[in-house]
This record gives C-alpha cells, sequence and structure tokens, in this order.
C-alpha cells in the first residue's frame, strides 16, 4: 500500500547545488543534510554523473519521517579546465517504504511497481504522480520452446491517465531480450504495440530465473513536444514502474 502512495516531499541542504572550491589538485568533501520532510518512511539511494569524480558516502538509505541524514559528498582531484564537468551532478532518489519492512534500505524498492522520485527542478507536470497504464498481457510475458531460433511477442501499452506520459523499457538481459519501440509517448488513452523479442539461446543451460521487461513511465512536462526524452526521466518528477517477468514454457 505504502509504494502505491506517491512519495512526500524531502529537503536538503544545500537545497539546488553543490560548490567546490579551487584548487581541484586534491580532494574535496561537502556534507549535505537530507531530511524526510513527509509522514512516511522512505528509502533513497544518491546517484552521480561521473563515478571516476564524484562519490557518496552512504550512497543510501531508510529515514523516517521527519529524520535527517548527514551525506559526505566528495570531489576526487582532476585536472580544472581540462575535464569536462558540464553534467557534472548528484541525484536523490527516494520511494515510500512497503508497510512493515525493516529500517534496512532494499534496492528492490526502486525496481517494483511503485513511485520513484528525483531531486532536479521540478517542470509543474512532472510533480504530478503519474496515473495508471494498461499492459495486455498484464502480469507476464511467455515464450514457448523450442528455442533454437528467435521468437517475437508482442505486448500493448495503453495510458490509461489523463496526462500525456513518456515511456521507456528495460530488460535485465540484454543480449537475449530486446524492445522495439524501447520508448515513446504516449496521449491519454493511446496505446502502442511493442514487439518483444527473445534471441535463440540453449534452454535448460542458461540462467532464465532473473528474465523479466520492465516498463517505467513519467509525466512530460507541459508543453513539450510529442517526442522522447530520456531527460524526463532524470528530472525531479516521479516515475512508476511495472515488471513483466519473462516465462519460457518447455
Amino acid at each position: 500500500m505504502a509504494q502505491s502512495v506517491p512519495p512526500g516531499d524531502i529537503a536538503t541542504q544545500p537545497g539546488t547545488k553543490i560548490v567546490f572550491n579551487a584548487p581541484y589538485d586534491d580532494k574535496h568533501t561537502y556534507h549535505i543534510k537530507v531530511t524526510n520532510s513527509s509522514a512516511r518512511p522512505i528509502g533513497w539511494a544518491f546517484k552521480t554523473t561521473n563515478m571516476k569524480r564524484l562519490g557518496v558516502d552512504p550512497a543510501a538509505g531508510v529515514l523516517d519521517p521527519k529524520e535527517n541524514a548527514l551525506i559526505a559528498v566528495s570531489c576526487d582531484a582532476f585536472a580544472y579546465g581540462q575535464e569536462d564537468t558540464n553534467n557534472d551532478r548528484v541525484t536523490i532518489e527516494w520511494t515510500n517504504t512497503p508497510d512493515g519492512a525493516a529500517k534496512q534500505f532494499r534496492r528492490e524498492w526502486f525496481q517494483g511497481d511503485g513511485m520513484v522520485r528525483r531531486n532536479q527542478v521540478v517542470d509543474m507536470a512532472q510533480s504530478v504522480p503519474p496515473g495508471d497504464i494498461a499492459t495486455q498481457p498484464g502480469t507476464k510475458i511467455v515464450f514457448n520452446a523450442p528455442y533454437d531460433d528467435k521468437h517475437t511477442y508482442h505486448i500493448k501499452v495503453t495510458n490509461s491517465s489523463a496526462r500525456r506520459i513518456g515511456w521507456a523499457f528495460k530488460t535485465t538481459n540484454m543480449k537475449r531480450l530486446g524492445v522495439d519501440p524501447a520508448a515513446g509517448v504516449l496521449d491519454p488513452k493511446e496505446n502502442a504495440l511493442i514487439a518483444v523479442s527473445c534471441d535463440a539461446f540453449a534452454y535448460g543451460q542458461e540462467d532464465t530465473n532473473n528474465d523479466r521487461v520492465t516498463i517505467e513511465w513519467t509525466n512530460t512536462p507541459d508543453g513539450a513536444a510529442k517526442q522522447f526524452r530520456r531527460e524526463w526521466f532524470q528530472g525531479d518528477g516521479m516515475v512508476r514502474r511495472k515488471n513483466l517477468p519473462i516465462e519460457y514454457n518447455p
């Protein structure tokens, strides 16, 4: 139930950016404070766009309502002016923890069907939780033997919400599983037919237990053209996910 409710707000200090001061010939560490301003426990995790230069410690955790944590963000020495720093950023993602969950961070909270928020500047449309989508089939994809040739299965994705959404698929096995198209935009009540393919493989000799495709979707910014943009999933809006496990019928 907790993950079907949109995550509430968090507060970060500083609120909008982290400033590292020159010189950059040694490691710098900056501490930021993260506070859970919501009424529910949240799991949170940091990402960086430059793992070689930027570090976060701790990188993930759990916060009860109104609780805060002090996070060390570090910048290793680098040749300022000779390296591209335009895209450097850290992003915090957070989601409600499942009801009754222990206060111990679990990565799978971010991989299920719940909502995830991120901490960049929010467009008004993206501050509204994405509505529902429908997939046919609804819960899993089944490929039938034999597996000595490529199989393709078509699924239908419908935007059941009242807002335009951007959507994107991921797979847990890029070598075996493919999705075409892998991303797009759907107006309210519009649908798309997606081809999910499975390349030939040695059934029974390869691990298939974790095979699945995941669709993520988010509201598009107000006024945005109907053209998919990856950055919609990297801002401060909410992203929803739905997992479709792959079943191999022998």
